[in-house]
């Protein structure tokens, strides 16, 4: 079964790349926004080792992923200078009746950021800028030659893996735990988790997730939950494994808001313990 964490997932990954609106474009004044809605250009999204070729023809984007062929078409609308919206049209993608569901209902909206000679920066959001955006990525006016794979952070659907690869400290990855103990108070209520500023997963009541970590390094880890958000920092070397508890307080707190967000790196003992208690996403 599809869950909503291989949705936002594949939302995350697959919309950040087509997204796009850059061209095959040169020429001595700066380029901004308005020069940007016709032409081909190239993404590399985050925490993949994809290609993707898109092109922009008026109000049509065509988009195929150099690595596997799948192509995917979108109409867009620009709804000002620097923001644009998606909607899907039609496309070869493996999406699932629920990915289907989800890309009939939303639309992906789009803001540029900044905009430099040979690429630019932007926000993915679902719906509305005004939405927790899923991504930030760069958009490359030329094909890059030797690309390097900027593969970060990959889901594991079933545990029981890591013990067939068997992970130890010499293992050239590290492994996140990440959870929500469940509570009666505010179960309904499912927050965005963020690593690195990408969208790593929805965060349900009782629900927990697993992770590689493909690089080590200092990382953040943020929830976020309407206009509220909490953050803590991981220092990932491979070979370790790292407890992350997502928790949502009842209560009544500053600008009167009867929720609190709060995200903990927990001890390896007591993760155990609690990450066994919540219901694994698949």
């Amino acid at each position: 079964m599809i869950n909503t964490l291989k949705l936002m997932i594949a939302v995350r990954i697959f919309f950040a790349l087509l997204l796009l609106p850059f061209a095959s474009y040169t020429q001595d004044k700066p380029i901004g926004c308005k020069d940007l809605k016709n032409g081909i250009f190239h993404s590399y999204p985050k925490n993949t080792a994809d290609h993707y070729i898109c092109r922009r023809e008026d109000n049509r984007q065509y988009e195929s992923n150099a690595i596997t062929g799948d192509s995917v078409v979108w109409e867009i609308k620009w709804l000002d200078d620097c923001t644009y919206s998606l909607k899907y049209l039609s496309g070869n993608t493996k999406f699932s009746d629920e990915e289907h569901t989800m890309l009939k209902k939303h639309k992906l909206v789009f803001q540029l950021q900044s905009v430099k000679e040979d690429y630019y920066v932007f926000t993915g959001h679902l719906d509305k800028t005004s939405n927790p955006s899923f991504n930030k990525d760069t958009i490359w006016l030329a094909e890059k030659i030797n690309p390097v794979s900027n593969e970060l952070v990959k889901f594991v659907p079933n545990p029981n893996t890591l013990k067939k690869e068997k992970f130890s400290d010499t293992s050239r990855y590290a492994v996140l735990y990440l959870y929500r103990s469940g509570k009666v108070t505010n179960s309904l209520s499912n927050c965005l988790v963020y690593f690195n500023d990408d969208l790593l997963c929805i965060a349900k009541n009782n629900s927990g997730y697993v992770f590689k970590i493909l690089k080590e390094g200092t990382y953040s880890v943020k929830s976020k939950f309407d206009k509220d958000e909490a953050s803590t920092q991981l220092d990932i070397k491979f070979g370790k494994t790292y407890y992350v508890k997502s928790m949502v307080h009842w209560g009544i707190f500053k600008g009167l808001k009867n929720y609190k967000l709060e995200i903990a790196v927990i001890d390896r003992q007591q993760g155990k313990i609690e990450f066994e208690e919540v219901i694994l996403n698949k």
